[in-house]
């Protein structure tokens, strides 16, 4: 069905023996059709069917297939394993013709047999289809051959960023995690062998594996079926390598080394022409900066029983010594005491998968992932002036991170359970389970968690008494308890009807966070005084005399206890039919109807957001034009959700604890600082009425909050120019429909309230409210008048706020050279326009946790909102490759090219807009005028070059040598400004500082041996 890069070869029959099967020459990174969503499908057409059947064979496990073709010589196996087969057609038991065939994730393998030449020849052909046309997706797929011939760091985030469309993420809060077609940070879908491994607490990032484990990478960056969802930016597909029939055993260490690195560039306070004394003035020495990385690997896989049961082991473990100048040239000296920081992270990650085969027609297979960062940091003194730091450590702090924030590594503690059943021919089921575990924690060097905290001036200790403070950690620390679970549970089926290729399934997701913060050491001893030892204290019985001890002279103590520990769960479920309808031998429609629920529960277990019953719908089609895979057309369209992380659950229904209780006392323990001889004058009082309790899930969401949602359509073509040319255009267009977001405006409600004369004098205020910006937010509202609970309906004109809107619309052009003649490459051009009057989830500009943007707080930070988005980067060139320039010599690159984001000026809303508790310099306003969004220029180009040699001396197979060279020219192009101009109606002495750069040069050298 299309001009094949053929290796033919004829193979003479003895004794019925079949013939060897030549090797397959892999090619580049191809568009994938998610058959499913970490298997593949091997189809193809018998010229002659009578009396044949098929079997395909793992050429790597020896697990065979056997299908029959039908009355026209079709013949289609879904759901297979990714690998090498050989498919053979047999006739009367021997072998008639064969095929060599690598199938990749998602992706169609096509192997057809015409008529049969002669009963004593065996055809034998190894090809890979340079245009699948039996895909609808927009994507790419890379195997690990590809992975390991490009310059690109061991990274996931690294590997997607070469898709076209995609960008590194605007704010650095959420770390390196990419922006898919024009979507924020949190939009992503993960999985790893079907089971999802995005971050379960923000959706932001994922848990990784060893990267030399990986087996297969999808990246769809739109124009998905059915069969995904929760994501309304990209879905990163990830297939982990498997055993098989021969034992191999292998090793690597790499180390990216300080010396080789170029220095970071120093920041300077930028010259605003308003501040003489700092303008152009150095604010950060970053150029003595530096890091150390040391990677060290090991793998091994072979059969457990001979082509029945098989393991495969990788373990991989990175550290990096970083040191670094941790503060300004304007800090004083006390600051200057901890101004040298050093640090040790360890990143540990192993996989372990078992594939066993019960049969040709039954497989069981189980992963295991384990991915942990620990990081240990000293603070030390140093100075400016000699730009020297002493070895007197100032602070330490040492932390085990797992999941320890948006810009944290998730981790992963997680087990995967999976079936494949070949029930017929045409029938097949595959059931997945999979639990994950993430753990938070930050452990101080020296804390002692059983000894609180101690706290209080020379001012307010008695005179004589020794108060001594051994607990050395202050402050708030994440609970120990702090962690998140996550089940998944899947069920799919596929059946072959005629034409139709029927897919259906279930899943659902169940989500337990423990998330939140306390006070070090469980609460705190504060040391008081009273001016006036007779008069009573807030929330006291007793006055401090009364107490007696030092309470008659004015001296008293209070335990506090501050802390914010949330307990949500969530649920996402779905349901999804697809078919895969061949309507004739060139045109191909994907019809699909997907249907989710998602629901939010609070700590005490009541539901605050339930979005049920969301149907979307997906269209997908591809037309054979000549019918022979040498012109592709092709169209998605539809409609995606995205749920609300639990992250907004912590923040929105946690119970929120902030009491003291007051004693007076008879001395302190030298010991620990605590009190003694206690007499309590007060129960627990909270100034805020924060006793620990939630608020009513009720008034946490809009009455009927509807979903972020996200319409979506692409057209495209590819045309295969020749064996070795195929090049391709497509246009895609998303337009953002609704989003979750609070506000925080009191104002709206203070106007219904006086409008339907409701006596507000003991309400405590309102405390935010989760909406969709720009519709009707009715609320339910407590207004502590003794008639509880009321309906408030505000409508979209009271709150003021705009609809959301956020539209990507895309050119993307590519040119491909699939490997032949000892090289491989591939260079893509993308012209897109990002514009609108918001990000998404998340937000560069005012920040704020996932799902909760500062955007809508208030009506007047909407103001000349709309513009070009953080994220909008007009050109992009993307360039990668690798060539076979000498028997022992592989070289590759890589090339990005991207044009400056657009830059905004922030500052104070003009007199006449400004209100009590507005939020000073945070709108599209400077010097009293408007400042629409993206009007104010734009930032450089960035342009990287990576570079790669790798050396596969003849003299010991299986070793090689690689050096990747990361930012070859050392461009440090700056990617983000201080957009702040105004501070207090003065301009700001940071205003256009330079908060972010490209990294700077860096050398990667990996020795490594396969065995």
């Amino acid at each position: 069905m299309h001009p094949q890069r053929d290796i033919m070869h004829r193979f003479e029959l003895k004794d019925g023996a079949a013939a060897v099967l030549l090797a397959l020459a892999v090619g580049g990174a191809a568009p994938a059709w998610a058959q499913s969503n970490a298997t593949t499908t091997i189809f193809g057409e018998v010229a002659s069917p009578a009396g044949a059947t098929v079997v395909l064979e793992n050429l790597d496990t020896g697990v065979k297939r056997t299908l029959t073709p039908d009355a026209a010589g079709r013949y289609v196996a879904n759901s297979m394993p990714p690998g090498r087969y050989a498919a053979r057609v047999l006739r009367g038991g021997a072998v008639a013709a064969s095929r060599e065939v690598e199938a990749v994730i998602g992706s169609g393998a096509e192997a057809n047999f015409g008529a049969v030449e002669n009963a004593a020849t065996v055809v034998v052909r190894a090809s890979r289809n340079p245009i699948d046309v039996s895909n609808t997706n927009n994507g790419v797929v890379f195997t690990a051959k590809e992975l390991k011939a490009l310059p690109v760091a061991s990274d996931v985030a690294a590997v997607v960023q070469l898709t076209p469309g995609v960008s590194r993420g605007t704010n650095s809060q959420y770390g390196s995690a990419p922006q898919i077609g024009g979507s924020g940070q949190s939009e992503n879908a993960f999985y790893l062998n079907g089971f999802p491994i995005t971050n379960i607490l923000t959706q932001v990032g994922a848990s990784e594996l060893p990267f030399g484990a990986i087996s297969n990478m999808q990246v769809l960056s739109g124009g998905y079926g059915a069969e995904f969802g929760r994501s309304t930016g990209g879905v990163v597909n990830i297939t982990s390598k498997s055993g098989g029939n021969k034992f191999e055993f292998g090793g690597k260490v790499a180390t990216v080394p300080g010396r080789l690195k170029g220095s970071p560039e120093d920041t300077y306070y930028p010259r605003t022409g308003a501040h003489p004394d700092t303008d152009g003035k150095l604010l950060f020495r970053n150029h003595d900066n530096s890091s150390t990385s040391k990677v060290a690997g090991l793998y091994g896989s072979g059969p457990l029983i001979r082509n029945k049961l098989f393991a495969f082991v990788a373990l991989e473990r990175t550290k990096t010594d970083s040191e670094s100048v941790g503060a300004s040239s304007d800090a004083t000296a006390k600051t200057l005491l901890t101004g040298w920081n050093t640090s040790e992270s360890k990143v540990d990650r192993y996989l372990a998968k078992l594939d066993y085969n019960l049969t040709e027609d039954h497989h069981f297979e189980y992963t295991k992932l384990y991915d942990r960062t620990r990081s240990s940091s000293r603070a030390y003194g140093y100075s400016y002036a000699t730009g020297q730091h002493d070895n007197v450590p100032g602070n330490a702090g040492e932390s085990t991170r797992n999941c320890c924030g948006a810009s944290a590594a998730p981790g992963a503690n997680l087990d995967i359970f999976k079936y494949t059943g070949y029930l017929t021919d045409d029938l097949t089921v595959t059931a997945l389970y999979g639990k994950s575990r993430t753990s938070h924690g930050r452990t101080p060097n020296g804390y002692d968690p059983k000894l609180a905290q101690t706290a209080g001036g020379t001012t307010v200790q008695v005179p004589g008494l020794n108060y001594p403070n051994p607990q050395s950690v202050t402050g708030n620390l994440v609970d120990p308890a702090s962690g998140d679970r996550q089940t998944a549970k899947r069920l799919d089926v596929e059946y072959k009807l005629g034409k139709h290729s029927l897919r259906g399934g279930i899943d659902r997701i169940d989500v337990e966070s423990v998330v939140g913060f306390m006070l070090a050491g469980g609460y705190r001893w504060t040391y008081r005084k009273a001016s006036d030892p007779t008069r009573a204290i807030n929330g006291a019985f007793e006055t401090p005399a009364q107490g007696g001890g030092y309470g008659t002279q004015g001296y008293y103590v209070s335990r506090d206890y501050y802390s914010n520990l949330a307990r949500p769960t969530s649920e996402q479920s779905a349901q999804y039919i697809q078919d895969h309808y061949q309507v004739t031998d060139r045109v191909l429609l994907d019809l699909g109807l997907r249907r989710e629920q998602f629901t939010n529960y609070t700590s005490t277990g009541d539901a605050f957001i339930s979005q049920r019953s969301m149907i979307a719908p997906r269209l997908g089609a591809t037309w054979d034009y000549h019918g022979d895979s040498s012109l592709k057309f092709s169209l998605n369209a539809g409609r995606y959700h995205l749920p609300v992380p639990s992250n907004l659950s912590s923040n929105m229904a946690a119970p929120f604890t902030s009491t003291s209780e007051f004693f007076t006392y008879t001395g302190v323990d030298q010991a620990t600082g605590a009190p003694t001889g206690l007499h309590a004058i007060s129960k627990p009082y909270s100034a805020n009425n924060a006793y620990g309790q939630s608020r009513d899930a009720r008034e946490v969401t809009a009455i009927g909050l509807k979903p972020l949602s996200q319409d979506e359509i692409t057209m495209g073509f590819e045309r295969a120019f020749s064996q070795q040319w195929v090049a391709g255009a497509s246009v895609q267009y998303r337009r953002l429909n609704d989003t979750n977001d609070d506000t925080c405006d009191q104002r709206p409600i203070d106007a219904w309230a006086a409008r339907n004369k409701v006596d507000t004098s003991h309400w405590g205020g309102f405390q935010c409210a989760i909406i969709n910006p720009g519709r009707d937010g009715n609320l339910m509202i407590d207004f502590a008048d003794g008639k509880g609970l009321r309906r408030v309906d505000i409508t979209a004109a009271d709150w003021g706020n705009p609809r959301p809107d956020r539209s990507y619309r895309a050119l993307h052009l590519s040119l491909e050279h699939p490997l032949s003649s000892g090289w491989y490459g591939k260079v893509t051009y993308t012209l897109s326009r990002l514009k609108g009057n918001m990000e998404g989830q998340t937000d560069t500009n005012g920040g704020g946790d996932v799902g909760l943007t500062v955007s809508d707080d208030h009506k007047e930070l909407m103001y000349n909102a709309y513009g070009y988005l953080p994220g909008d980067h007009r050109h992009a060139v993307k360039a990668y490759g690798f060539v076979q320039a000498l028997p022992e010599l592989n070289v590759g690159a890589n090339l990005t090219l991207l044009s400056g984001a657009p830059r905004n000026c922030i500052g104070e809303l003009p007199d006449a807009l400004r209100f009590d508790h507005d939020y000073g310099a945070a709108y599209f306003y400077c010097n009293g005028k408007p400042t629409p969004r993206g009007t104010q220029g734009r930032l450089p180009w960035q342009a990287t070059l990576d570079l790669n040699m790798v050396y596969l001396p003849r003299f010991a197979k299986g070793l090689s040598l690689k050096a990747d060279v990361f930012n070859v020219f050392d461009r440090q192009s700056i990617t983000r400004y201080n957009e702040t101009r105004e501070d207090g109606g003065a301009i700001a002495r940071n205003y256009l500082q330079v908060t972010g750069r490209t990294a700077p040069r860096s050398v990667r050298l990996t020795a490594e041996y396969a065995f």
